[in-house]
């Protein structure tokens, strides 16, 4: 199964890569089944959580339950075990488990981050609203890609190792790092490097994020090392912005409970 796709600017060559990645994460009869992505973390390391406050001003969850389709993820036992975090398509929210009770809520946090504001620790929402973005978009590749506008495809590397390079401008009403982004896939559609800018943390953060110890759950691939490095243009330096772990994965075809 394919999607038509409606901007022009997408090419045929660009477009082969695109369908070649969408089958090699289960194609569209997958991702239409897909309701809900599990993940247990492990470990998040790096500048980026450091500076931020990672285990200070707050906690790793116990696990996020993501629907990519939606652009919906929740945090269990976040950031203690009587609360709950939301993320929904940009907004987000932190509640009581019990009672559904809103403790604190922002419909539009990213405007919260503004000039000096993105130098600030962050709290449990701001932390919330930066990995409930990066989860759902993460898991809605490469289907997502569609909705976006081809700024320029590429390939590097030798004819046995060739890398397809797509990169796009995304939509304006997605939650995601920046709307300009690159994305390398390898001969059979995986997707192993991701280049974006972090706006909200900073002019600075500009990232090369590598998808490691990708799996398959239900015929859904899953990277379950995420390990980003830090980037001046294409380059990538073995300086870690973020390095995230996870133990275990689980995938819900069909309805979402």
């Amino acid at each position: 199964m394919t999607k038509t796709l409606v901007d022009s600017s997408w090419t045929g060559q660009a477009l082969a890569v695109l369908q070649r990645a969408c089958e090699h994460y289960g194609g569209f009869e997958t991702w239409n089944a897909l309701s809900q992505i599990r993940l247990i973390p492990d470990r998040l390391s790096g500048l980026v959580p450091w500076l931020k406050g990672n285990g200070r001003t707050f906690p790793l969850p116990s696990a996020f339950e993501i629907r990519p389709r939606e652009r919906w993820a929740r945090f269990l036992d976040y950031p203690n075990r009587e609360q709950v975090g939301i993320f929904d398509n940009g907004a987000v929210r932190i509640e009581y488990c019990a009672t559904s009770e809103t403790v604190v809520r922002a419909d539009d946090h990213r405007q919260s981050f503004g000039g000096l504001a993105k130098n600030r620790p962050w709290a449990p929402i701001d932390a919330l609203y930066f990995f409930g973005y990066a989860l759902t978009h993460y898991h809605s590749l490469p289907f997502s890609l569609f909705e976006a506008r081809l700024l320029r495809a590429s390939e590097i590397g030798s004819r046995s190792d060739r890398v397809s390079v797509l990169e796009v401008e995304l939509p304006a009403d997605l939650p995601t790092h920046s709307r300009r982004q690159t994305f390398y896939f390898d001969r059979v559609g995986r997707l192993i490097r991701h280049d974006y800018y972090a706006e909200i943390v900073g002019a600075w953060a500009r990232g090369a994020h590598f998808w490691k110890s990708q799996a398959s759950f239900a015929g859904f691939p899953i990277s379950l090392e995420r390990h980003v490095l830090a980037r001046v243009g294409g380059l990538a330096f073995p300086v870690t912005a973020l390095c995230a772990t996870f133990v275990d994965a689980e995938v819900q075809l069909g309805r979402a409970m």
